[in-house]
């Protein structure tokens, strides 16, 4: 919805809309803005002061899903007058918060303190308003910037900012159950004269203070008014302004526009190998890669030209924000491809392996047999060729299909990927010379359609494309998923585990600088993996210049086992393709009626094995290393 163009006031004609429970979305005299989602029992409001700048300080209120701003000395006290009385009416109560900007601390007093947030909320009756006065006062305590803890002070004094009168007259507020409070925010986010704004500070603080007035407003609605709402997140905004679709739009077509693992993965893997054999297994493979069809750095002015300080709900922001930082370091990363530099890019994108993550893999070495019958012993066993699996994988596309005509994704034998099955743009591509187990490929099938597919599915069905591009992050939780979904399918072999802690030990080998053939020689001497298996989980780990990405699988497992044990409800995992730091937004944004329900439920999640396998974990808070040591597996 376009902002319309501001009239004489219309008051009747955005009385007409709120009763009719219609979007009201408008400009105001002198700059000022309305936004109403929808029939909401509170409106925040801002008051521009008179007198010198005030940046920053009005979008602390336009993250709400209600709020007027009112600028330059317009007169809005009819507006919201009319807005109160009829909004009392339909839910018999009615709250404004009107927010402003107390003066600067003075920094040569306390250096720290000074850089504290400060809060003072104002009532001339608090006591009336207990439980949302103390409910905003507990949740404006836990906003820290810095790391330094808020200060929050409740005051009995008048609600209006400094320079200006109430809104609203003390009759009209108790003939129509109207109350207002008042909120003082210390503006961190901005320079003392007004005029400069410091923009990460100010998301900080949004984004905590937007939390504690949902919160509040909860509260409200819940004791004040004939309301009901089950959840603090019904409060947010339903509405999604232009802004967040160009935004949505503009980076999934950055995204598209690359694979960045087809581009950092060897295309003549096999012919590396048999050189690297005939050598003795000594030195570096020399890898070659795809060409990069796009200009990085073109792509790049235009990732910053994607206008995301323009999102007003700060979920999306953090969202979007997140997803502009890795789509830069990806850039990055492909175009430091297999030089020094990409190592170092790849740290900050995927991580280090962590001290106890590392004394997990080698604990699960110790407990899993040592035996040369690894991967490629799977591979002489009763095993499928390409075409055989692929058709396998087309039945399983065409089973969720009848649940989702829609699905589009299809099966590809390909003769230019290094795995021997991987999925990408949602479609599931298999290495022609690839061999797979029997026993196996039921639990392939999950790991790679039943969660990669599906979740990639699911992201298409929701309004914005990030939730199948993937949000930033998301590879740990959506690898812990799919290998959890090869244990609850008992599929899972001890092989596979051993490969996940081996894709571990050589991450952590190549972040301490160690060689190619030495942590190819460590896998294959001290751990006991054959040649071909010890040379593929090396080439893996190695693949760019140093990709650190295949910590990942066995990190996302331990996460979502610690997940389980919290009796984390599964709906949110399979949304879309997201980081486990991503539920609680996700959630927001389903209580808000902004994503869809998802169309798709992984088949392995039926079974009834599987379920009584994901209650045994709930319940005894099995850990991974309890399974391998219980003999579970």
């Amino acid at each position: 919805m376009k902002d319309r163009e501001p009239t004489d006031l219309p008051i009747e004609e955005i009385v007409s809309d709120l009763k009719a429970n219609r979007a009201v979305r408008r400009k105001l005299p002198e700059g000022g803005r309305i936004h109403i989602d929808r029939q909401l029992p509170f409106l925040c409001l801002y008051r521009k002061p008179p007198h010198g700048a005030d940046v920053g300080t009005k979008r602390l209120v336009e993250s709400e899903a209600s709020y007027i701003t009112v600028m330059d000395g317009a007169d809005l006290s009819p507006l919201v007058e009319a807005i109160a009385e009829t909004m009392s009416e339909i839910f018999g109560g009615f709250l404004i918060l009107e927010l402003w900007a107390l003066s600067p601390k003075n920094r040569s007093v306390d250096e720290e303190e000074a850089h504290r947030p400060l809060f003072r909320i104002r009532a001339q009756r608090p006591e009336e308003l207990l439980s949302t006065v103390e409910t905003l006062r507990t949740w404006l305590g836990r906003v820290s910037l810095h790391r330094l803890k808020a200060e929050v002070f409740i005051e009995k004094e008048s609600p209006a900012p400094p320079s200006f009168e109430p809104i609203l007259s003390r009759e009209f507020l108790q003939r129509h159950s109207t109350h207002i409070v008042g909120l003082g925010v210390s503006p961190l986010y901005r320079d003392a004269a007004g005029e400069t704004l410091f923009p990460l500070e100010l998301y900080a603080l949004r984004r905590g203070i937007s939390k504690a007035l949902k919160k509040a407003f909860f509260r409200f609605t819940v004791d004040m008014t004939r309301s009901c709402p089950t959840h603090y997140a019904m409060m947010g905004r339903r509405f999604v302004t232009k802004a967040v679709w160009e935004v949505d739009s503009a980076l999934a077509e950055i995204e598209d526009a690359f694979d960045f693992l087809l581009q950092v993965t060897p295309v003549n893997t096999e012919e590396a190998w048999r050189r690297f054999r005939a050598e003795g297994f000594r030195g570096t493979p020399r890898f070659l890669y795809r060409p990069r069809p796009f200009d990085i750095a073109r792509m790049k002015r235009r990732l910053f030209d994607i206008p995301v300080a323009k999102i007003e709900d700060p979920t999306l922001f953090e969202l979007f924000g997140q997803k502009v930082v890795e789509l830069d370091r990806k850039l990055t990363l492909l175009f430091d491809r297999d030089t020094p530099n990409f190592l170092y890019g790849s740290i900050p994108t995927y991580g280090r392996v962590e001290e106890d993550l590392l004394e997990t893999a080698r604990r699960m070495l110790e407990l899993l047999p040592h035996e040369k019958k690894d991967l490629e012993a799977d591979a002489r066993e009763d095993a499928v060729d390409a075409e055989t699996f692929a058709k396998r994988a087309e039945e399983e596309i065409a089973y969720y299909r009848a649940f989702y005509p829609q699905m589009r994704s299809k099966v590809e034998i390909r003769d230019d990927i290094v795995a021997g099955a991987m999925v990408s743009g949602g479609n599931f591509l298999i290495s022609r010379s690839a061999h797979f187990p029997k026993k196996r490929i039921e639990a392939l099938l999950h790991h790679e359609i039943g969660t990669h597919v599906l979740t990639y599915t699911n992201g298409l069905a929701q309004p914005f494309r990030q939730l199948h591009t993937g949000l930033s992050g998301y590879d740990e939780m959506q690898e812990g998923i799919a290998v959890l979904s090869e244990y609850l399918s008992g599929g899972i072999s001890k092989a596979r585990l051993r490969v996940l802690a081996a894709r571990v030990i050589a991450v952590h080998l190549l972040c301490e600088g160690r060689p190619f053939d030495e942590v190819f020689s460590v896998l294959r001497e001290e751990y006991d993996f054959g040649e071909k298996s010890a040379f593929t989980i090396t080439t893996r780990v190695f693949r760019g210049g140093g990709l650190t990405k295949d910590a990942v699988y066995l990190r996302g497992l331990i996460g979502i086992f610690d997940y389980l044990h919290e009796e984390g409800p599964l709906e949110p995992l399979f949304v879309g393709k997201i980081a486990a730091e991503h539920i609680p937004l996700i959630e927001e944004l389903q209580y808000r009626e902004i994503l869809e329900k998802p169309p798709l439920w992984p088949r392995w999640l039926e079974e009834p094995e599987a379920k009584r396998r994901l209650r045994e974990i709930r319940e005894s808070r099995l850990t991974l290393l309890d399974l391998i040591e219980k003999g579970y597996l």
